[in-house]
């Protein structure tokens, strides 16, 4: 079966320091792959984050630094972020959202 992703959210957004990713899906109790990944507005990963065989309680969350996997800041822009799950040998399910940066 494949899983449902129910909503995907971030703490503060705009992000001026950090935010945390929240997933809602419909996987409780079960061990799950979860996967965070933000792109610029050209499309370019940025960041990525995956974590394997979760068990959560059908809320998941994910802190991001707002840095890119290089570890360099990144700076203030709208970026696309996307979450993806899967579990058990079961298809992915994916959603996205959009994220505003600012930068002081």
């Amino acid at each position: 079966l494949e899983p449902s992703i129910v909503d995907i959210s971030c703490t503060c957004n705009p992000a001026k320091i950090s935010t945390d990713f929240l997933l809602v899906h419909d996987r409780v109790g079960s061990a799950i792959d979860v996967t965070f990944e933000v792109y610029d507005m050209l499309g370019r990963i940025v960041w990525r984050k995956t974590e394997t065989n979760v068990v959560c309680d059908g809320v998941y969350s994910m802190k991001w630094d707002l840095t890119s996997n290089a570890g360099s800041a990144v700076g203030t822009g709208v970026y696309l972020y996307r979450a993806r799950i899967s579990g058990n040998g079961s298809s992915e399910a994916l959603k996205a959202k959009k994220l505003i940066v600012v930068r002081q």
